[in-house]
Parts: C-alpha cells; sequence; structure tokens
C-alpha cells in the first residue's frame, strides 16, 4: 500500500512541470462539474480483467443545473446480473480555484434495488482550464445488505499536450478495497475523448484491467 502511494505522488510531482485539464468517465474518483447547462453527455467504458468483462452506458443531462445519470453495466466471463443506476448531482460552489458538488444515487443489481450511495467532490485547481487539477471525493455507500461504508479517493489530471491528458487515481471502493487507475486520455475534438487506463485492486483476484473509454459531449 505505502508503495502505491509513493508512486502516486511521485508521478504527480512530475507532472505538476509538464505543459486543459475534466475527471469522471472510466474514473472512479469523480470532479466537481456536471454537463454543459442544458445539454448531456455520454460516458462509456469496456474494463477488462482476464476472464471478466464490463460494459457500461452512463448518458446524463443538466436539468435547470442539476445532472440526472442514468448508467447500464453488463458483465461477462465470469457472468454476473447486469447493475443500473440513477443519480443526481450539482455543483455546489464554482470560484476562486476551487469547486465542490454532490450527488446522490441508488443502484440496482439483477433488478432488484441494491443501496444508496452519497459523494461529495471537490476540485482544486487556480484554472479549470488549465494544465493540471486534483480531485479529491468523500462518500458514503449504504448497501440493501452488509455494512455500510464511507469512501474516498483523490485523482489529478494533468495536461501533457493540447490533446493528451495524464490520469491518476486512488480510491476506497465500497467494499473497503483500495484500487488505483493509471493512464490517459485523447481529446478528439471539442466534444469527445478517449481514455485509456491500468487499474488494480490490493484484494481484486482477477488481477489489473485494462479500461477503454469513451465520452462525448452532446451539444
Amino acid at each position: 500500500m505505502l508503495f502505491r502511494f509513493c508512486l502516486f505522488f511521485l508521478f504527480a510531482a512530475l507532472l505538476l512541470h509538464a505543459g486543459a485539464a475534466r475527471a469522471g468517465a472510466s474514473l472512479y474518483v469523480d470532479d466537481a462539474a456536471t454537463a454543459e447547462r442544458g445539454h448531456c453527455q455520454l460516458e462509456s467504458w469496456l474494463r477488462l480483467a482476464a476472464p471478466a468483462r464490463e460494459l457500461t452506458l452512463a448518458p446524463a443531462c443538466d436539468v435547470a443545473g442539476t445532472e440526472l445519470g442514468l448508467s447500464h453495466s453488463d458483465y461477462a466471463a465470469p457472468h454476473a446480473a447486469a447493475a443500473q443506476s440513477l443519480s443526481a448531482k450539482r455543483v455546489l460552489h464554482a470560484a476562486d480555484g476551487w469547486a465542490v458538488a454532490a450527488s446522490l444515487g441508488a443502484t440496482w443489481s439483477g433488478g432488484r434495488y441494491d443501496g444508496w450511495n452519497l459523494n461529495l467532490p471537490l476540485t482544486l485547481g487556480p484554472d479549470p482550464n488549465g494544465p493540471h487539477l486534483w480531485h479529491v471525493n468523500l462518500g458514503w455507500n449504504q448497501p440493501r445488505r452488509g455494512r455500510a461504508r464511507a469512501t474516498a479517493g483523490i485523482g489529478l489530471e494533468q495536461a501533457l499536450a493540447a490533446d493528451w491528458t495524464a490520469l491518476a487515481e486512488l480510491y476506497a471502493d465500497p467494499h473497503g478495497d483500495l484500487g488505483s487507475q493509471l493512464g490517459l486520455r485523447r481529446a478528439l475534438g471539442a466534444a469527445a475523448s478517449l481514455d485509456l487506463l491500468l487499474g488494480d485492486r490490493e484484494r481484486d483476484p482477477r488481477g489489473p484491467w485494462l479500461t477503454l473509454g469513451f465520452n462525448l459531449a452532446l451539444r
């Protein structure tokens, strides 16, 4: 665990001197931003970890300043029940180099209610379109069965060039496991991007996974 933290912060320190950077999407650590007011977005990803596979589609729209989202995840090899979630997210403050938001969600698995979650993402950066942004998450996960847990995470977006952004994150998931992801985001114009991420969790017997993500802002 200590090695993973050291690796993350070494990576961050190096990137702070590189030469605009948004989280969310296929990342576990969220940012304190929503879809553009009155517009929609689609975030999607394919996560591969032999022998497992996850495909998720997560559209969301801003309605009167609140982002309403719906996601659907299919799992295969080994098979697991499909999962869905509904969420609402609103920015509470966005000025002076920082922003904070609140999101509330509910999940279903195999057609049955599975629990709810609350998350408070904080984004730090002197300029939301600047070369780097830090994201800090604190939250609560309340499953329908089992023990409730606090969740937390820290993430970094660092612009490397005009169309490339480095992504890194550490997070404690709802099962009490520590995970991390590291990768790149490639902008495809102003409205779309591709993510390529390598991730791992300490107690995951399947080992590391690879995530391919596609994000699209609908204008």
